[in-house]
């Protein structure tokens, strides 16, 4: 019998299951049921919003599990030779699959792993969720169908839906849905023998809260509210919370090419020059809200002063507006992880260039941004540090003086991916310099089935600051510029998920703003 067993799986060798197939496992011990493996949904969620464009999408390697070390060794070099021993009744059948189960199970993996044909269609769905205390619980659904095909990684194309939208307390009461994000993306790696990879995203997108506090580093947050009793005076408390805030609605899309110049990437980590051309276009909807601080500023934009002529110059795009932009850029990339780096960089050196379709909005942007990791104690401590600097010149739209970046456009300074703590699209302004510097831990690995997790935690430090022009600007006879850094400190938790799904849990304070925010997300802000 035992010489049969080992006949049996003689020179058979079988692959590590897959994330997919573990994700569906782990749905299935958990009584879920239409859920599939997070490389398929979540994890590409940080791509085209994370990442976007980047290879984040990329699968991880095949783990095998012991079973498959104890199918993988030599045979017995003790085996005895001889002629082919005659067919397995029906219950050496039956003894034979009870025994593989029961090794399976000592070994703790799956008692058999059915592979997955190497050119197949695939489709995932996951429920999108998250929370930000500047907008609220988010909720939605996200989609993917993959083509899967040999010579081709991590597949041939991808297809993936998002319909998304945030809840949020309502001034004076009830419930509001300040932002939607829907869009359609299409993913193309493996062009020209594996050097170019092209995302094209069209989408619909709605923010109801977005920020406008002033333009320049010292603009005030003002609370005009608290001269309003919500109860009696609920009409004027609740347009008092809308202060700082304006309605915009930018259907679009985007359409990106990442062109691999040059890899020198070893087994340890990658060495990779890649080149990177796309275009975006949007039709933008501005509505300011009755008493707000914009509306007070494109008022006074109109006087005949020199605080008008000012606020003229600078404060671009208030009305409604298409624009086309073309971006440009090189990429430097030597991580050892894409998702978990414990050491190397990743640097952008990109511009963008809108040539103005509505209301002259020619400008163009100038973008700086480099991540540096090191580990200290491998994954168990690393240092990580981010600089970005930018730069804008020309009519540039309200809307875009509180961002940065052309590879992946980010708010900031301020919110989840840029100085936490400190409230969205707080600043505004031609110039842009930001800094993070994070202290990364994992120490806590375990599995649920054959599911891999990692717990983490996180300390980290974000600064950033604006300039509202590339030359000096008054309003009231004083520079709009002064004041120094805006600071956000917090520190986190981290759950990973096999390779390339990472929770993140960051609440933060800071103490320039007086503010309290926490971001319950998917991966790292850099």
């Amino acid at each position: 019998m035992a010489r049969h067993a080992r006949r049996h799986s003689r020179g058979r060798r079988r692959r590590g299951p897959t994330l997919q197939t573990l994700a569906v496992t782990l749905a299935a011990a958990l009584g879920l049921s239409g859920i599939a493996a997070p490389t398929t949904a979540h994890a590409a969620t940080a791509t085209s919003s994370t990442t976007a464009p980047t290879d984040r999408a990329a699968e991880a390697p095949d783990e095998p599990t012991p079973a498959d070390d104890e199918l993988a060794r030599d045979p017995d070099p003790d085996a005895e030779e001889g002629p082919r021993s005659p067919p397995l009744t029906r219950r050496e059948k039956r003894q034979l699959r009870a025994a593989e189960r029961k090794e399976a199970k000592r070994a703790g993996g799956p008692s058999k792993v059915k592979e997955k044909p190497p050119e197949r269609l695939e489709f995932g769905g996951l429920p999108a969720t998250n929370y930000d205390s500047d907008l609220g619980v988010g909720f939605g659904v996200i989609a993917s169908l993959a083509k899967f095909k040999p010579g081709y990684n991590p597949y041939r194309w991808r297809i993936q839906m998002l319909l998304y939208a945030t809840a949020k307390k309502a001034p004076g009461g009830g419930v509001e849905l300040p932002f939607h994000n829907d869009y359609l993306q299409l993913d193309v790696p493996g062009l020209l023998d594996n050097r170019l990879r092209i995302n094209v995203d069209v989408g619909f997108r709605k923010f109801a809260t977005t920020g406008y506090y002033g333009i320049g580093n010292d603009s005030e947050k003002l609370r005009p509210w608290e001269n309003f009793d919500p109860n009696t005076q609920s009409d004027e408390y609740s347009a008092a919370r809308r202060y700082h805030q304006y309605d915009r609605i930018f259907p679009g899309f985007t359409a990106n090419a990442r062109i691999r110049a040059w890899d020198g990437s070893i087994e340890a980590h990658r060495r990779r020059l890649e080149f990177f051309v796309g275009t975006y276009f949007s039709y933008n909807v501005i509505r300011p809200y009755p008493g707000s601080k914009l509306s007070e500023d494109i008022e006074a934009a109109k006087a005949d002063t020199a605080d008008g002529r000012t606020l003229d110059r600078l404060l671009n795009g208030t009305d409604n507006h298409a624009l086309l932009r073309l971006n440009l850029g090189l990429i430097w990339d030597t991580r050892d992880h894409e998702f978990a780096p414990t050491r190397g960089t990743f640097t952008e050196l990109s511009t963008r260039i809108s040539p103005g379709i509505d209301d002259k909005l020619y400008h163009a942007g100038f973008t700086l941004n480099t991540s540096w990791y090191r580990s200290l104690a491998g994954s168990y401590l690393v240092l990580a540090t981010r600089a970005v600097g930018d730069v804008m010149v020309g009519n540039i739209p309200v809307w875009e003086l509180t961002r940065f970046g052309a590879l992946l456009s980010r708010d900031g300074p301020g919110g989840s991916w840029s100085v936490r703590g400190v409230p969205r699209q707080r600043f505004s302004g031609k110039r842009k310099l930001i800094s993070n510097v994070e202290l990364r831990s994992e120490f806590l690995p375990f599995r649920i089935k054959n599911q891999r997790f990692v717990i983490g935690a996180i300390a980290f430090v974000d600064t950033g600051r604006v300039w509202a022009d590339v030359r000096r600007t008054e309003l009231g006879g004083r520079s709009v510029d002064g004041g120094g850094l805006a600071v956000g400190v917090g520190g986190g938790l981290r759950v990973r998920w096999g390779e390339t799904f990472i929770v993140r849990v960051d609440p933060s304070y800071s103490p320039t703003e007086e503010s309290f925010g926490i971001y319950i997300d998917v991966g790292h802000i850099f």
